[in-house]
């Protein structure tokens, strides 16, 4: 199954000062020394120390790991671009190894140095590990709404699976929010281009730490593009309304696709109906499928994979549906600690960006609406199970036992044109309302819209990268709003 895939699973006036950014700003340039990674192919590695709370500037500190895939033509070198890795949970490998071509790594490195790095807590940046003697045991319901009862429970099984991941990681567990990580980012401007703004490229989860940079050192931004959007600017409940709608938006496109194209292994079948079927086979079904809209219309893993699959399972077939279950497993480590502790990493930063979920009536309210239009997909809503069913949910956040480190806020940045918002039409994890909500609130910023379907415009839309590209190499190249086709 084709390494995208699995990316694709990890499946959003006056700027505010962070706390210990001054201090930081008075260090001296940190030293890298990089050296071959050997774990991803021609990428370099180096280690950068950071502070573990940035209110503490010369308390304990950690290691972030960075990757560089260098200019391929040192003499045309243009400078560096920084790519801000998505999930939360990608790092080094997902970025300049299984999407490596998908992203346009090469063809970027004809200007640049290709930078990313393992963020706090994944990859070999001080990885979260967790008891798996303490993973929880409950779980919301996939096919209702939850009772106030299974909400209560699965709050208990929560709370010593999140004590557990701070005994075995340390107090860094509790400091993975994107403030943090911007502050990371500010460091790692400060290791490579102290001179110069970062120019940079966001994705996915990582487009909310490219806003959390913008908000706390705007003065440093010389070209930041926020791609497959989140929106850190509304609560928890709605921001997983918005995915869930937009989950139903792609699956009524899948079924477009099927009744009108004869290479839909179901044309001219009801789709919905076999989709029912296929959970009622292979229950697995039901979470893979939201997951494969995410490749939009592509052969190889989108739309015509989605038919293909459905269609087997509905003649009692399984062998493709276990093939890609086993492809987007989201947590394969061989270290059962840090496996299960994939799934803390998630809940760490979700939680510490969104607070934690308490209030079951008032949620409910949202869950209600979202079970009348889109049934099929409610349990996104709900799910407290991150990595076995790759989806964020309300249940991820039920139990957290401290309050939000960086919680949802109107953005606070003044004019900065050198911001570009850019996404896809039809974006299964990350819809287009969440890049017009963010690109409202940064005046003077340029929008890209991509008429596509699939997450990351960059990739499923040639003008999208092509003026990304652009806007890269000189922002006031790039209009206010430009419409892009596929």
């Amino acid at each position: 199954m084709p390494k995208r895939l699995a990316f694709l699973a990890l499946i959003l006036a006056a700027p505010f000062a962070l706390s210990g950014e001054a201090a930081l700003g008075q260090t001296a340039k940190p030293e890298l020394k990089w050296s071959a990674c050997g774990d991803v192919p021609e990428t370099d590695c180096a280690g950068l120390e950071v502070p573990i709370d940035y209110a503490k500037p010369n308390g304990a500190k950690f290691t972030l790991r960075l990757g560089r895939a260098p200019a391929v033509i040192p003499a045309k070198r243009k400078g560096v671009l920084l790519i801000l890795p998505g999930g939360p949970g990608a790092g080094i490998i997902e970025e300049l190894g299984g999407m490596r071509t998908e992203q346009h790594v090469p063809e970027f490195q004809q200007q640049y140095d290709v930078v990313t790095f393992d963020p706090r807590g994944i990859g070999k940046s001080s990885p979260v590990r967790c008891d798996p003697k303490a993973a929880p045991r409950a779980g919301l319901p996939m096919d209702r709404k939850p009772t106030q009862a299974e909400f209560d429970a699965v709050a208990r099984a929560n709370v010593p699976f999140f004590k557990s991941c701070a005994d075995a990681t340390g107090e860094l567990f509790w400091h993975l929010s994107s403030k943090e990580t911007a502050q990371d980012i500010e460091r790692i401007r400060q290791a490579l281009t102290p001179n110069e703004g970062i120019v940079s490229y966001a994705a996915s989860y990582g487009s909310e730490y490219g806003a959390a940079y913008l908000e706390a050192y705007p003065q440093h931004v010389k070209a930041l593009i926020l791609d497959a959007v989140m929106d850190h600017t509304v609560d928890y409940a709605p921001f997983l309304a918005r995915n869930v709608l937009s989950v139903q938006d792609s699956f009524e496109r899948l079924e477009q696709w099927c009744a009108q194209e004869t290479k839909c292994a179901l044309h001219s079948k009801d789709l919905a109906a076999a989709f029912d079927a296929a959970i009622a086979r292979e229950p697995k079904t039901r979470t893979l499928v939201p997951q494969m809209l995410a490749g939009g219309d592509e052969p190889q893993f989108g739309w015509p994979m989605v038919a293909q699959m459905l269609a087997e399972v509905g003649g009692g077939e399984s062998k493709m549906l276990k093939e890609i279950a086993a492809a987007l497993a989201l947590s394969t480590n061989e270290d059962p600690w840090l496996r299960v502790g994939k799934d803390g990493l998630f809940r760490g930063v979700m939680c510490s960006d969104y607070g934690p979920q308490r209030d079951y009536a008032k949620v409910a309210v949202t869950g209600d609406m979202l079970a009348k239009v889109a049934p099929r997909f409610l349990w996104k809503f709900w799910n407290s199970s991150p990595m076995e069913h790759a989806s964020a949910g309300i249940g991820v956040c039920v139990g957290w036992p401290r309050e939000a480190r960086f919680p949802p806020h109107s953005l606070k940045v003044g004019p900065h044109r050198n911001v570009l918002v850019l996404n896809a039409t039809h974006d299964p994890p990350t819809p287009l309302a969440n890049a017009l909500s963010v690109y409202l609130q940064i005046p003077e910023a340029r929008l890209v819209v991509a008429d596509a379907d699939g997450h990351q415009a960059l990739i499923v839309s040639k003008c999208a990268y092509q003026t990304a590209a652009r806007f890269l190499a000189d922002p006031k190249s790039v209009s206010s709003v430009t419409l892009c086709a596929k």
